[in-house]
């Protein structure tokens, strides 16, 4: 399916290129038909990489006899992989980093089994070349070159059809904070991946439609992917389909299935799982209310390192809730666990119990620091009370400036009390 949509996508590319190319350069606007061939030799593709390597080693003066005259004794491969070796300074200076690697990758290619894979990112080069060769480019430094990792992962992709190495290539696409984030690749190799059978795969991908990144929100499609990787034991996979299956997204609301795959997912150690199975036996949706079961789930959850689980066991302590006894200390604890992980509501909480001194000492300066870190996270109910710390001088001098301060923080929050207090202290 995805291979009939990308080969439609790359019709598309080559007609407009050749659009362009066709005033620019004609061994290029000839040579560019060949893509849209049912069977593309691999040494047409290395030809319009040997064209373009040539084409910038010129525009950079690196006139060697070399790249005027090809060496009749190599390949054309051999000639590419000559001058991406012997320029390789030169190159990477001109060449972004994806677009190099490409060339790296393409060029090493001994057999194309894949070729709807290949020709879009032959696609990719010759676009960048005659489109957007005159943007700036990034000089890259020799450590940030992994292109050799590169070309391995590439060649078992495409050659071997290695399903791990498509999904590795997916998985470095899809890296935000890396040079070479692509979704549009990722998404790629992801697709080619998952066809195949990789459970990694089907549930990144699964994701993908369950949030709509790269592709348009399709819970059925999510549904299927989660299913697919969730019966060959792939464990986030059975939660985020034990999920649907909760929520009814997608499917019909079936608790019983929910279950079942939390239970698997649980017992593979997903925290978030024993998490929503504490809600279950909590609430007594598909099964009997067990006070019990839930609890132990929560704080098998919390133990874990869920955040939510950790902020909930915290609240189940200082109320005495589930059968446990009030423990004050041990609700803190958690609390605090869930603060170390940012979660909102714990820094508001942790503000309140201080400032008020629920635990029967009263700590005005923990009070602050807590409501604080809850304020600079968007809470608008914190910077409401550290705006009533101020202004009634509670363990604090008070301090009307920072009492409009705050109010008027939370007055732009939208908390309406906060805007009557600020016009009432500014009157004074």
């Amino acid at each position: 399916m995805y291979e009939q949509i990308l080969a439609k996508r790359n019709k598309e590319r080559i007609h407009s290129l050749q659009e362009v190319i066709q005033t620019k350069n004609t061994w290029f606007a000839q040579h560019i038909k060949l893509l849209t061939f049912t069977e593309v030799n691999l040494t047409a593709l290395q030809k319009i990489l040997y064209q373009i390597v040539r084409g910038l080693l010129k525009d950079q003066q690196q006139r060697h006899l070399q790249i005027v005259h090809s060496d009749q004794t190599q390949s054309v491969q051999d000639n590419v992989l000559t001058l991406l070796a012997e320029y390789d300074d030169v190159l990477r200076d001109a060449i972004p980093q994806p677009i190099y690697i490409l060339i790296w990758q393409i060029s090493s290619l001994e057999r194309l089994t894949s070729r709807i894979e290949v020709v879009d990112d032959v696609l990719d080069v010759v676009e960048w070349y005659f489109c957007h060769r005159d943007n700036q480019v990034k000089v890259l430094d020799e450590e940030d070159l992994d292109h050799e990792v590169m070309i391995d992962l590439y060649k078992e992709a495409v050659e071997d059809q290695d399903t791990d190495a498509q999904y590795q290539l997916g998985e470095y696409y899809n890296a935000k904070e890396g040079n070479c984030f692509q979704p549009e690749k990722s998404l790629k190799w992801f697709e080619l991946a998952s066809a195949q059978g990789n459970a990694d795969a089907q549930y990144v991908l699964g994701n993908f439609y369950f949030e709509g990144v790269g592709v348009e929100e399709n819970y059925t499609q999510a549904f299927s992917l989660y299913e697919e990787a969730a019966l060959q034991g792939h464990a986030d996979a059975a939660n985020n389909l034990a999920d649907m299956y909760f929520n009814g997204e997608g499917v019909p609301q079936d608790f019983t299935l929910a279950k079942k795959w939390f239970d698997f997912a649980a017992s593979k150690n997903v925290a978030e799982a024993m998490f929503t199975l504490g809600i279950m036996y909590e609430q007594g949706l598909g099964v009997k209310k067990d006070t019990n079961a839930a609890f132990n789930a929560y704080k098998k959850s919390a133990e874990t390192g869920y955040v939510e689980a950790q902020y909930h066991l915290g609240g189940i302590y200082l109320e005495g809730r589930l059968d446990q006894a009030k423990d004050i200390n041990r609700g803190l604890f958690w609390y605090e666990r869930a603060a170390e992980q940012f979660h909102i509501d714990a820094f508001y909480d942790l503000g309140f119990i201080w400032s008020k001194g629920l635990t029967g000492i009263r700590n005005i300066e923990k009070g602050i620091h807590w409501f604080k870190q809850a304020a600079l996270q968007g809470d608008a109910d914190a910077k409401l009370q550290l705006g009533h710390i101020y202004n009634k001088g509670e363990g604090v001098a008070r301090n009307l400036k920072e009492a409009i301060k705050w109010y008027g923080l939370a007055a732009d929050a939208g908390i309406e009390e906060a805007a009557k207090l600020v016009e009432e202290l500014k009157e004074l």
